[in-house]
């Protein structure tokens, strides 16, 4: 029986490996500008950040080479209160947990070239989808056995050509090339003695680096005069492959010695060190956004952005000992958010911008879990632009707060895995950029 119980253990832990990316956090602060603008930048673009917000934009900055580096620090707080019921008796632990405090710190690097009139190019550097959940006190988070530490990330090199055959309007065409890399860490947990006490028996370390992907980028910008402005920007989804990742399973000696044999003759049999492969998805996106300045100094933007969630229903992971091979459901549905901005030009030195977004996540209540416990969200944002010459720096900062999300309604738990409780969730992301016109 003890056999059976660590074996799926083993199973759950294993397979939950993709899960806390399958929804991910899509990060969208790629530029300091469009961040402190809540993200509506498809149709302004008019810095070399618009290599992630809309390519097609850079038809229509300065001539010669442009450069932008921009940082948007993310330090996210979760909190978790486990749910009273069947909960208590399958993750024992502590009734309330909260993550470790961590900095993330997601990079937007970019180089615009406008040749003529109507060529131009560029390549962007960006990471736009991961983060990590780090839950601090491991040994008593009632959720060890599913996740106390899950990181990803996501690197995008993006070259791309803008073609602008006339003044009013622009498209553009270029490739992602993507590699990400994963971390995941949990703890399992057996059951022994006449009172039932959980044990923590065995640490589970997975880490990998996937192999490259490729994907197609296209953009679009309208612009019939300086007042108005259109946009559409297409990433095309993203599947990164893993092969032959590195899985450790270590035995955590407990001091009972049946216990010990029994969980340590049983991980011989399994394999100490087990190879894992998987699939890692990122959906694709659209944006299509609008620019109106109803005065000479202000402006306005309203972007709506669509994420391709729906093509993560599953994953099906496979080790190197077959009995551990899975199959995850995940159900997730198509994302929507929407985005607004103002700019006012106070000088010609100084913009003051500010904006607001809704996000509508993917995530189906059941896969709310430890790995990512994500939820609707609204962002708010403000941030000043100083022109100097050639150079313009913007500070900026966004607080991101999400909705109470819980896997309980009306005195019933979906968690898939019986996992049940209230999460709450908050992030500040301050943000800084650099750009220099050569």
């Amino acid at each position: 029986m003890k056999r059976i119980l660590i074996l799926g253990s083993i199973l759950l832990a294993l397979g939950m490996w993709n899960d806390s990316h399958a929804g991910g956090f899509n990060i969208y602060e790629m530029g300091s500008r469009a961040t402190s603008l809540g993200g509506a930048f498809t149709a302004t673009a008019d810095d070399p950040t618009a290599l992630f917000y809309n390519p097609a934009g850079i038809g229509w900055l300065n001539r010669g080479i442009a450069v932008s580096a921009n940082v948007s620090p993310i330090a996210p707080i979760s909190k978790f209160t486990r749910a009273s019921g069947a909960t208590v008796g399958l993750y024992p632990g502590d009734v309330e947990s909260q993550t470790a405090d961590r900095i993330y710190m997601p990079t937007g690097l970019y180089m615009s070239y406008r040749h003529n009139e109507r060529w131009s190019g560029g390549v962007g550097f960006f990471t736009p989808f991961g983060l990590g959940v780090d839950w601090d006190d491991p040994e008593t988070f009632p959720g060890r056995t599913l996740s106390t530490n899950s990181q990803i990330r996501s690197y995008y090199i993006s070259p791309v050509i803008t073609f602008r055959p006339h003044s009013s309007i622009a498209f553009s065409a270029g490739v992602h090339f993507v590699v990400s890399t994963l971390k995941l860490e949990k703890i399992l947990t057996q059951s022994f003695g006449t009172d039932g006490t959980a044990y923590n028996v065995i640490k589970v370390d997975l880490e990998g680096t996937s192999g490259l992907s490729v994907a197609p980028a296209a953009a679009l910008m309208i612009r019939p005069s300086e007042r108005f402005s259109f946009g559409v920007n297409f990433k095309g989804g993203v599947t990164n492959t893993f092969e032959d990742q590195d899985g450790d399973l270590k035995h955590l000696p407990t001091g009972i010695e049946p216990l010990d044999l029994s969980v340590a003759a049983q991980l011989n049999q399994l394999g100490r060190k087990q190879k894992v492969g998987g699939d890692l998805k990122y959906p694709a996106i659209l944006s299509i956004g609008m620019r109106y300045m109803p005065a000479d100094r202000l402006a306005l933007m309203a972007d709506f952005v669509w994420f391709g969630w729906h093509t993560f229903d599953k994953v099906e992971l496979e080790f190197s000992n077959p009995a551990l091979n899975t199959i995850l459901r995940e159900d997730y549905q198509d994302g929507q958010e929407w985005r607004f901005g103002a700019e006012y030009i106070i000088s010609e030195s100084f913009r003051f911008m500010g904006g607001l977004a809704y996000d509508n996540n993917p995530q189906p209540i059941g896969s709310v879990s430890p790995l990512l416990a994500d939820a609707n969200r609204w962002d708010y944002s403000l941030g000043l632009t100083y022109t100097m010459h050639k150079m313009e720096i913007t500070a900026g900062y966004m607080l991101v707060t999400f909705e109470e999300r819980s896997t309980v309604v009306n005195g019933e738990g979906f968690n898939y895995d019986g996992f049940d409780g209230v999460y709450k969730n908050i992030a500040h992301i301050p943000t800084l950029g650099l750009t220099y016109h050569f």
